[in-house]
């Protein structure tokens, strides 16, 4: 699971910066049973305060795909900013159900 993770660092335009070609080129190397979430939050529809969203869902570049799953998942609202997300009840409901709880029946997907 990322949290606001920038891949595109903060570009808001569709071109992608040589850190997201370099993730996409290197995206053979991740682990093809992987469960991957992506969460992206804002307090304005288009960025978190810091990390464009457009950056945070070019994740789905580097992980639609190459993994098992991908999920994207925005939470907006109250402490949606970018340094208030890990205090974010939805996202730590979120860790709590498909990274620490969750993390059990994904081990058994390794197939």
């Amino acid at each position: 699971m990322t949290i606001g993770s920038p891949y595109n660092f903060a570009e808001t335009s569709n071109r992608p910066t040589q850190m997201l070609k370099d993730f996409i080129k290197n995206r053979n190397k991740l682990p093809k049973y992987l469960t991957m979430y992506s969460v992206a939050g804002t307090k304005n529809y288009v960025a978190d305060g810091i990390v464009p969203v457009s950056s945070v869902e070019a994740g789905k570049y580097i992980y639609q795909g190459a993994v098992r799953h991908y999920i994207q998942i925005t939470v907006t609202g109250r402490l949606a900013q970018h340094s208030e997300l890990p205090q974010n009840n939805q996202v730590l409901q979120l860790i709590e159900e498909y990274v620490l709880t969750g993390n059990k029946g994904l081990r058994n997907n390794r197939r």
